[in-house]
C-alpha cells in the first residue's frame, strides 16, 4: 500500500503480492474454474470424515476413518486449489481464514455445511471487497488490501478471545 501512495511504478508486480482478480485473464479462468470444482467436489465427498476427524484421532480410528489418507487429500485439496488461485490472482489475504471461522461462530460447524457456506460467503466478501476497491479510491486499490484491512483485525479478535477464555 505504501508503495502505491508514493507512486512507485512497480506495476503488476505490486498487484499480484496485493491480490488483483481484475489482472485475470478469460483462459486463467477456465483452469481456475475445473481445478475449483473438482477440488470443491473431493472435499464435499469427504466432508464427514472430516467432522469425524474434529473429535480427535483416536476416536476418528476407531469410528472407521482413515486419518492420513483423508488428512494428505486434504493437504492435496487444499495446496492445489491455492496455487492454482494465486498464480492468477495473486495474494488476497485472509479470505479462505475469515470466513470459515465467521460460519462456525455464527452457524455450524458441520463441514457439509461449511464448506458451501464458505464457498458462497467467500465469493460474496471477494465480490464486496473489489467493489470497494475499484469504487472508493480514484485509481484501483488491490482487492488484497481490503481484505488485508478486514482481516488482520479479525484474527487478533479472535486471538484475544481464545488467549481470555484460556486464561
Amino acid at each position: 500500500m505504501i508503495k502505491m501512495i508514493a507512486g512507485e511504478n512497480v506495476g503488476s508486480i505490486v498487484f499480484w503480492l496485493m491480490g488483483n482478480i481484475g489482472a485475470m485473464k478469460w483462459s486463467g479462468v477456465g483452469l481456475l474454474f475445473f481445478v475449483t470444482l473438482i477440488g470443491y467436489c473431493i472435499a464435499l465427498f469427504f466432508s464427514s470424515d472430516l467432522n469425524i476427524m474434529s473429535l480427535g484421532n483416536k476416536t476418528a480410528l476407531s469410528l472407521g476413518v482413515n486419518v492420513k489418507k483423508t488428512r494428505m487429500i486434504y493437504l492435496l485439496i487444499a495446496s492445489t486449489m491455492t496455487s492454482v488461485s494465486v498464480a492468477y490472482c495473486g495474494i488476497i489475504a485472509f479470505i479462505g481464514l475469515i470466513v470459515p471461522h465467521l460460519l462456525r461462530f455464527s452457524l455450524t460447524s458441520d463441514n457439509r455445511y461449511l464448506l458451501p457456506l464458505s464457498a458462497l460467503l467467500g465469493a460474496i466478501l471477494l465480490l464486496a471487497a473489489d467493489t470497494l476497491s475499484r469504487t472508493i479510491f480514484a485509481s484501483e486499490v488491490p482487492v488484497g488490501v481490503f481484505t488485508t484491512l478486514f482481516g488482520g483485525p479479525f484474527f487478533i479478535y479472535i486471538f484475544l478471545h481464545k488467549k481470555g477464555k484460556n486464561a
